[in-house]
C-alpha cells in the first residue's frame, strides 16, 4: 500500500514519539516535505490537573521550534491554538477521535496554519484539505496513547510533585521502598 509519507509515519512510528511536542514537530515536516504550504501547527491536549486544564504546542513551520502554552482552569475557556494559528495565516483545524461521555472540548485538537496563496484563496485546496482530513482519522491512535502518557504525567506531577513523578516514571521506586514526601494540601 502507497501512503503518504505522513500517514505511514502516524501508522508506523507516531505512536513511539516521546511527547506531544516531538509529535507535532515531526508530523509538521513530514507534511512539508509532501508539499504542504504550512506556516504553522498546533496540538492541545487536555489533562487532568488541578490548576492546568489544557496544554497546547505550536509549532512554527520556519524554524521547527515548539513551544508551549497552558490553559487555567480557573481561567475562562480560551483557543490559544486556533488563536496563534490565525495569525500565521488560514486555519485548518480538527477535533480527533469521538467524543467520550459527550465531552467534546476533552478531545484532542490539531490545527494547521497555511500560508496564503495571495489570490485571496486559503491556503488549503482539495487536495491539501483531503490530506489533512486523512492526518486527522490516522492521528487517532497515536494521539490516544500521547494523551494518555501526558494525563499519567500530570496526574503524579500533581500529587507527588516533580522530583518524585520523575522518579516513578523513570521506575526508581520499587514496591516496599519509598519515601517521605512533606505536604500540605489545601
Amino acid at each position: 500500500m502507497d501512503l503518504p509519507s505522513p500517514l505511514a509515519w502516524l501508522i508506523d512510528e507516531a505512536g513511539a514519539s516521546p511527547g506531544p511536542e516531538r509529535f507535532l514537530a515531526e508530523l509538521g515536516r513530514r507534511l512539508l516535505a509532501d508539499g504542504l504550504p504550512l506556516s504553522g501547527g498546533a496540538l492541545t491536549l487536555s489533562v487532568p490537573h488541578p490548576i492546568i486544564a489544557r496544554r497546547t504546542w505550536l509549532w512554527r513551520a520556519e524554524t521547527g521550534a515548539v513551544i508551549e502554552a497552558l490553559a487555567f482552569a480557573a481561567a475562562p475557556q480560551s483557543e490559544a491554538g486556533r488563536e496563534w494559528l490565525a495569525g500565521l495565516g488560514p486555519v485548518w483545524e480538527d477535533r480527533i477521535g469521538p467524543a467520550q461521555d459527550n465531552q467534546i472540548s476533552d478531545r484532542p485538537v490539531l490545527g494547521w496554519a497555511g500560508i496564503a496563496n495571495g489570490a485571496g484563496a486559503g491556503a488549503f485546496g482539495p487536495a491539501e484539505a483531503g490530506l489533512l482530513r486523512e492526518v486527522a482519522r490516522f492521528a487517532g491512535a497515536p494521539l490516544a496513547a500521547l494523551a494518555a502518557r501526558e494525563a499519567k504525567a500530570a496526574l503524579l506531577e500533581a500529587y507527588l510533585g516533580r522530583r518524585s513523578a520523575a522518579r516513578v516514571q523513570a521506575g526508581a521506586l520499587a514496591r516496599g521502598t519509598g519515601e517521605t514526601i512533606r505536604a500540605a494540601l489545601l
